[in-house]
């Protein structure tokens, strides 16, 4: 075939939901109203199920336009417990971290299931989870393919990141509800998001999170 001339054409790149998640699950813990924009009507992201399953933890979700808000209440950090859910998250293993840490300050027991193949994602999440929220005071008690969470009262602490973004992302959000959590790799979020710690400090600005972290990309 002969050389052609190239067309130009007008394209519009959905964002990453689930790299949102940790952002509007953050309305649950500190209080208040996180909106994101550029939300697409219709996607086949398994990160549009926040918009379903943030709600049944309690939040309340509006859309205008291709906004998406969401409102945590008074939040955690205002007194207010979390709804426990039982969760299939087969179909939507990567949104784990976020949902299991915001299970932590719920009302009662849940339960994730369907996520047995996170065992082999950038680290084995289920371990990784559990280990971590337990350090912090947690229980959470794991299965072959799922997680058991037993919310308890919370404390600051060391938080491991094993090189996986979404393990970080989970430190920062615990770090929202409870003082003195420090995570030891942030930078590891530069995978799928490298403006994390800079987006992350922007949400706070006027009420500083009390989250910490270590090598910080310069």
């Amino acid at each position: 075939m002969a050389p052609q001339t190239i067309r130009a054409d007008d394209v519009t790149i959905e964002p990453d939901l689930s790299n949102a998640g940790p952002f509007l699950a953050a309305a649950l813990l500190a209080g208040g109203t996180v909106t994101i924009e550029g939300w697409p009507d219709s996607t086949t992201q398994v990160g549009a199920e926040f918009l379903t399953l943030l709600p049944r933890l309690g939040a309340t979700v509006t859309r205008d336009g291709d906004s998406v808000t969401i409102d945590g209440g008074h939040g955690v950090r205002g007194g207010m417990a979390l709804r426990s859910a039982d969760v299939d998250l087969s179909t939507g293993g990567e949104l784990t971290p976020t949902i299991a840490t915001l299970l932590a300050f719920a009302d009662g027991p849940s339960t994730i299931t369907g996520i047995g193949h996170l065992r082999g994602h950038e680290t084995d999440r289920l371990t990784a989870l559990a280990t971590e929220l337990n350090r912090l005071g947690g229980e959470v008690i794991e299965h072959p393919d799922s997680l058991e969470i037993h919310p308890r009262p919370l404390h600051g602490g060391a938080w491991e990141a094993y090189a996986d973004h979404r393990m970080a992302t989970s430190g920062a959000l615990a770090g929202v509800a409870v003082s003195g959590v420090t995570v030891d790799d942030i930078g590891t979020t530069a995978k799928t998001l490298p403006e994390f710690p800079e987006l992350w400090r922007a949400m706070f600005a006027r009420d500083a999170t009390p989250t910490h972290w270590e090598s910080l990309p310069l």
